[in-house]
C-alpha cells in the first residue's frame, strides 16, 4: 500500500527546491545586468536590486527624504557620492553634474570619478546649506567652475556678455538637487574682482563669502549686483527669495571673475514668462564698453602708482 503522506511530501520538496533554483538564477542575472551597465550612460539603477539586505532596515534609524531621489541623481551617486545635482543652461555649453565637498579646492582638478583633470568639475561652495528640506538651504548658492578655452565647463557664460540678444533667448539657469528640478531667472551679470580690497572694478564685494545672509545683507547683496550689472531687466527680487551666483574666471593678470546670478522662480512663475520677454536693453551696448573703459582706466592709474 502506498504512503501518500510521504509521496506528498517528497512532491513539495521537489516543487521547493526546483522553485529556489529558479528565483536565484533571476537574482543573479538581475544582478549581473544591474553590474555592467556603463557608467557613461548614467541609467538608473535598480534600487531594488542594490537593497537587497539580510534582515530589514532598523526602522528607529531610517529617515525617509520628503521626496524621492531623481533617476539621474541615483545613477550619478554610484560615481561620487559628492554629487548635489545638476546644473544646464539653454543656448549654451554648461550642462554638468554639481559636486560638493569639505572645501573650495577637492575639485578644482578633479573629475567626476577622482582622477586628475585640468578643468575640474562644477562645485558648490562648501559652504552652502543644500539639504533636500529646501527650507533650510542658503539663500544665495554659490557655484564655481573653471573659463576653459575650449569652451567647456563655464567658459560659455561669457557669451552673455559678448552677445547681447543671448539673454533674451535664455535668461533661465536649470538647477537641480538630487530630488527637485528648479529653475532661476537671470537678473544680472558682470566682471567683478575675485580678491579682497578694492580693485579697478570697484569697491570690494566678497561674493563667495556670501551664502547666508540676513536681510540687510541680502538687500545689500542685491543692490551691489544691480549697481555693477551690465542688464537692468525688470525683475522683482526680494528677501525670502533663494539665489543663485555661478562664478568663472576672467583674467588672471588681475583675478577678475565673471559671475552671473540669477533668483529661483516662484511658484506660479513658468520659463515661458521669462524666455522672449525679458531684456538687457535697459543697458546699452554703449554703457557697457563705458563701464569697461572706466575699469581699465582705473586699473592702469593703479598700476603707474605702483610702479611709481
Amino acid at each position: 500500500m502506498f504512503n501518500f503522506k510521504k509521496i506528498t511530501a517528497s512532491a513539495v520538496l521537489i516543487t521547493a527546491l526546483l522553485s529556489s533554483a529558479v528565483m536565484t538564477g533571476c537574482n543573479e542575472k538581475t544582478e549581473t545586468t544591474s553590474s555592467t551597465q556603463a557608467a557613461d550612460e548614467l541609467a538608473p539603477t535598480e534600487a531594488v536590486t542594490e537593497a537587497v539586505q539580510e534582515g530589514w532596515p532598523d526602522i528607529e534609524t531610517f529617515s525617509a527624504e520628503p521626496c524621492g531621489m531623481s533617476g539621474r541623481a541615483r545613477s550619478l551617486q554610484t560615481i561620487n557620492d559628492e554629487v548635489i545635482g545638476y546644473i544646464s543652461i539653454p543656448e549654451t555649453y554648461v550642462d554638468y553634474p554639481v559636486t560638493q565637498c569639505g572645501d573650495n579646492e577637492g575639485y578644482m582638478h578633479t573629475d567626476l570619478y577622482g582622477g586628475y583633470l585640468d578643468s575640474g568639475t562644477i562645485f558648490m561652495d562648501y559652504r552652502d546649506f543644500f539639504m533636500p528640506d529646501e527650507s533650510k538651504q542658503s539663500n544665495n548658492l554659490v557655484l564655481y567652475g573653471h573659463n576653459m578655452l575650449n569652451g567647456t565647463k563655464f567658459a560659455s557664460l561669457h557669451d552673455y556678455r559678448q552677445d547681447d540678444s543671448l539673454y533674451g533667448k535664455s535668461p533661465i539657469i536649470e538647477f537641480s538637487s538630487n530630488y527637485v528640478d528648479n529653475k532661476y531667472v537671470i537678473f544680472a551679470y558682470f566682471l567683478t574682482s575675485g580678491s579682497y580690497g578694492d580693485s579697478a572694478y570697484g569697491e570690494e564685494f566678497a561674493y563667495w563669502d556670501m551664502q547666508n545672509m540676513n536681510e540687510k545683507e541680502f538687500k545689500e547683496y542685491v543692490d551691489t549686483c544691480r549697481e555693477r550689472s551690465y542688464i537692468s531687466p525688470d525683475i522683482d527680487v526680494e528677501y525670502g527669495d533663494q539665489i543663485i551666483t555661478l562664478q568663472t574666471c576672467h583674467m588672471d593678470e588681475d583675478n577678475s571673475r565673471f559671475i552671473v546670478i540669477g533668483r529661483k522662480l516662484r511658484d506660479g512663475e513658468k520659463p515661458e514668462d521669462f524666455i522672449g520677454k525679458v531684456s538687457a536693453s535697459d543697458s546699452s551696448e554703449d554703457e557697457e564698453e563705458e563701464k569697461d573703459e572706466e575699469q581699465q582706466e582705473e586699473q592702469e592709474d593703479s598700476e603707474e602708482e605702483a610702479e611709481e
